[in-house]
């Protein structure tokens, strides 16, 4: 079939999960789609589910939550039964000892001591009083949201080296967008619940993502949601 042959009223360049969606809903829509991707046997990008002598392997790893109730109900549309809510397990390292990540509050404070941690408060304090005006970097937004002393032992080194790149180098706006939802304030609480046990409240997606402790996966991968591609 030629170029000439082919009609279609929208062409999406990328088989990722942003050009599928894409094509999903307007092809729904009642619209002709073409897709286009380079890669001669898989779509998903970097979403996709290779397998190899019958494994399964997924290319990036991606915990599957969002605020967006339209996001997840079209989540739950292309997999109704293949959901399943796994446990999350994340821990920071900071000088010789582990921090549950979301914190723990009495484990956090036991691990900084007294000391550090009543110097993070007022550091919190010092920045809410006098904040960095017109943040334009990563590092200004985060130390204006939690103080300059959570943010050189919470933030810095892990941002850096997961990113490659300065925080003084990344925007504000990524920063918000990253850390969305998420206050001192509000951690602490957070924190304070689950060293008591008081914090059982099921993930429905729709958290703020830096707090959840579990986290929704297909069960055999994003590939099965690419299927009807």
């Amino acid at each position: 079939m030629s170029h000439s042959d082919v009609s279609v009223d929208v062409a999406i360049v990328g088989a990722g999960p942003a050009g599928l969606t894409a094509a999903y809903l307007l092809t729904k829509a009642g619209k002709r789609v073409a897709v286009i991707e380079k890669d001669p046997v898989y779509v998903g990008g970097i979403s996709r589910t290779v397998e190899h002598d019958g494994f399964r392997f997924d290319i990036g790893g991606h915990r599957f939550f969002s605020k967006s109730r339209e996001v997840v109900d079209l989540w739950n549309e292309l997999l109704p039964d293949d959901f399943i809510e796994r446990p999350r397990m994340s821990r920071i390292y900071y000088e010789g000892r582990f921090y549950s990540y979301p914190l723990r509050a009495f484990e956090a404070l036991r691990n900084l001591g007294l000391f550090r941690s009543a110097a993070c408060m007022m550091s919190y304090a010092r920045w809410k009083l006098f904040p960095i005006r017109n943040a334009r970097s990563f590092e200004d937004w985060t130390v204006n949201q939690f103080g300059r002393k959570l943010f050189s032992i919470f933030f810095k080194t892990y941002t850096e080296k997961v990113w490659g790149m300065a925080c003084s180098d990344i925007s504000a706006d990524w920063a918000a967008q990253r850390i969305k939802g998420l206050s001192l304030g509000g951690a602490v609480l957070d924190g304070l619940k689950r060293s008591l046990g008081l914090h059982r409240r099921p993930n429905d997606g729709m958290g703020v993502k830096t707090l959840l402790e579990t986290f929704r996966y297909p069960r055999r991968g994003p590939g099965p949601m690419t299927a009807w591609a």
